[in-house]
C-alpha cells in the first residue's frame, strides 16, 4: 500500500453495455487510513456501480480503483478479505435459518478469523456482536428480529474480520431512530480510535453529517469531492440532483442538507 491511501480511485469509470449505460466517468478521490466517506446521489447516479467496483465484482471501463495498493478487479478475491461489507438491508434473506451468532461466526470462519482455536472465535463474534449492542439477542432466530435489528447484525458480520475498509450500502435502511445514532457513533468511533476507513452510500447524510471527513457527490459523474463544507454547497447539490436542495445550518455549524426535497432521476 501507498502510505495510508487504502481507497484510490483514478479516472474511475464504468459503461454497461445491455442496454448502453454510462454508470460512472470522472471519478478520482483518495482515502487514507481512518477516513470518514459519505457518497451521496440521487436514484441511478452510479453508487452502487461505485460499490461494486471496489469490491472488484466490475472491471472499469475507464481508469481504476485501487485499494490497499492492488487493482480490485484483479486483485478481487485479497482485497475482499480486508472488506467488511453491509449490503442493502432489503438485499438480505429475512428469513435466514440461522441466529446472529451463526451468521456472525460463518463470517469469521469463511474469512479465516480466529484461526487461534475456537476460544478465540467465539471471542471475536462476542465481541462483534457486542458492539452493535447484539450480544443478549444473539441466539435469537434471524427473521424473527426486526428490520433494525437485522441490520446491526450485518454490521457485526462485517466488522468480525476486522476490515481495513468497512463499506456501507444504505446502512440506516430499516433502522429506528435510537439505534441509528447508536451506529452513526459506533461507526465514528471505528475511524477515529481503530483507523477503519468507513465508506457509507446514504440517501440522507444528516445521521453522518457532524461525523464525516468527505463527502463524494455523484451523477452518472463525479460532481465534487471534498470536505462537507466543500461539498454541500447548494450550487453543487443542486448540480448533482437536478434540483434545488435546501441547506440549514446547524448551531454547530455543520451544513444539512434536505436531500428529499430533490427529485431523483
Amino acid at each position: 500500500m501507498t502510505g495510508d491511501i487504502v481507497v484510490e480511485a483514478v479516472g474511475l469509470g464504468y459503461d454497461y453495455v445491455s442496454p448502453p449505460v454510462c454508470a460512472l466517468r470522472g471519478v478520482s478521490f483518495e482515502l487514507r487510513r481512518g477516513a470518514f466517506l459519505a457518497v451521496m446521489g440521487p436514484n441511478g447516479s452510479g453508487k452502487s456501480t461505485l460499490v461494486r467496483a471496489v469490491l472488484g465484482l466490475l472491471r472499469p471501463t475507464r481508469g481504476s480503483i485501487r485499494v490497499a495498493g492492488r487493482e480490485a478487479w484483479e486483485y478481487r478475491r485479497e482485497i475482499q478479505r480486508i472488506i467488511g461489507y453491509v449490503p442493502q438491508h432489503d438485499s438480505v434473506n429475512q428469513h435466514l435459518p440461522m441466529c446472529p451468532r451463526d451468521i456472525v461466526g460463518l463470517a469469521a470462519s469463511t474469512r479465516g478469523v480466529g484461526r487461534g482455536g475456537h476460544g478465540n472465535l467465539t471471542a471475536r463474534v462476542n465481541d462483534a456482536l457486542a458492539m452493535v449492542g447484539m450480544a443478549d439477542l444473539a441466539h435469537r432466530p434471524f427473521g424473527s428480529l426486526s428490520g433494525g435489528q437485522q441490520q446491526r447484525v450485518l454490521v457485526a458480520r462485517a466488522l468480525v474480520v476486522d476490515p481495513h475498509l468497512l463499506l456501507m450500502d444504505e446502512p440506516f435502511a430499516g433502522v429506528d431512530v435510537v439505534h441509528r445514532n447508536e451506529l452513526v457513533e459506533l461507526l465514528a468511533w471505528l475511524s477515529r480510535e481503530k483507523h477503519v476507513t468507513v465508506m457509507a452510500v446514504v440517501h440522507n447524510i444528516n445521521p453522518l453529517a457532524h461525523f464525516v471527513d468527505h463527502v463524494l457527490l455523484l451523477d452518472n459523474r463525479m460532481v465534487a469531492f471534498g470536505t462537507p463544507g466543500e461539498t454541500l454547497t447548494p450550487e453543487l447539490l443542486a448540480e448533482a440532483y437536478g434540483a434545488e436542495v435546501p441547506v440549514l445550518v446547524c448551531d454547530d455549524g455543520v451544513l444539512h442538507p434536505i436531500t428529499d426535497h430533490a427529485a431523483d432521476h
